[in-house]
């Protein structure tokens, strides 16, 4: 893969606070970033120029781009709110919950058109009920604890992601492992529980041909596992800052044959899916998330593929930095 290694493209400058999540549009041209500022800022990926902002009413924890619509994004707000954005621009509309909790998760399935919000404790799936208005139809069962909880043992999903034209949906929980549901009957169908030193999950991605998930944790780094397989394929291991303990954003690049994830020294890693051999170290200033992605775009003949990194910083040390490579279909 030493064709596609990224080197920096542009830092984007527009944030004053840390970046909470970034999430490139279906087609990557465009990113949208979301900070604990309140903004919603949606950049060009090739020119690194702003084309809108946004102010949102509390920090953006969440945020998926619906495929089925040119500019139609939803964003899960840390006072309980998730918001469909329609064209960049208000009125925003409302997903119906019924729950007040922060909103750490978001999925749409491009079949059904359902949207799964991990929402405080619970999961709930939402379905469009008129013309831009969603509403909570079902809400999954709380995952029991095990005989060997660690002490924090809250329910919180932390990643979710459907299968099978929205008939399964993955979730990952802070402490309770990587559940298969079933929508229909709202049934466990498999439960992958890591081991203690692997327990807490921070984030987790599902591969292009949704048969692979990368799971971060919040100890030593990140680990594959096959959809339903109880052992990791393969593990990562990620320097870590004892002084400093946040979840991070995890990727599949080059249509799943290798992985990425953030970093809390600022040395972002880049390695092979099934050798773990390491590829590539792009360097950030200070601690930071990748939270997505990689995609490829033809523009002028050439072909790129981008990583968008982000500070968990404040002030001028904020900022969004994207790395292309060329060659990375």
């Amino acid at each position: 893969m030493q064709e596609s290694l990224y080197s920096v493209h542009q830092t984007l400058v527009g944030h004053t606070d840390s970046i909470s999540c970034l999430q490139f549009s279906p087609k990557g041209h465009l990113l949208a970033s979301s900070g604990d500022d309140t903004r919603l800022i949606i950049w060009e990926t090739s020119t690194g120029t702003i084309r809108h902002q946004i102010t949102t009413p509390s920090p953006v924890f969440a945020m998926v781009w619906d495929p089925r619509f040119k500019s139609r994004l939803f964003c899960g707000c840390e006072n309980g709110k998730t918001l469909l954005i329609n064209h960049f621009q208000g009125p925003y509309h409302e997903v119906l919950t019924g729950t007040v909790a922060p909103v750490y998760a978001l999925d749409i399935d491009t079949v059904t058109g359902y949207l799964a919000i991990g929402i405080g404790s619970e999961v709930h799936v939402a379905q469009e009920i008129s013309g831009d208005t969603f509403a909570t139809f079902s809400i999954l069962p709380k995952p029991a604890d095990f005989s060997d909880m660690l002490p924090d043992n809250r329910v919180r999903p932390r990643s979710v992601h459907f299968l099978k034209n929205g008939s399964r949906l993955i979730v990952s929980y802070l402490n309770h492992g990587i559940i298969c549901w079933d929508l229909k009957t709202r049934n466990a169908l498999w439960h992958i529980v890591p081991p203690l030193s692997r327990r807490q999950i921070g984030y987790a991605a599902l591969s292009h041909n949704a048969r692979y998930l990368i799971v971060s944790n919040m100890n030593i780094g990140m680990n594959l596992y096959a959809l339903g397989e109880k052992e990791p394929l393969q593990s990562f291991l990620q320097p870590t800052n004892t002084g400093i303990n946040f979840p991070l954003g995890v990727s599949f690049l080059h249509r799943g044959r290798a992985v990425i994830c953030g970093s809390q020294t600022g040395s972002v890693k880049i390695w092979d899916t099934l050798s773990g051999e390491h590829l590539q170290t792009l360097e950030h200033k200070g601690p930071c998330a990748i939270f997505h992605q990689w995609y490829s775009d033809t523009y002028q003949g050439n072909k790129f593929a981008y990583i968008a990194v982000g500070s968990v910083g404040t002030g001028g040390e904020t900022q969004i930095v994207l790395w292309r490579a060329t060659g990375g279909s």
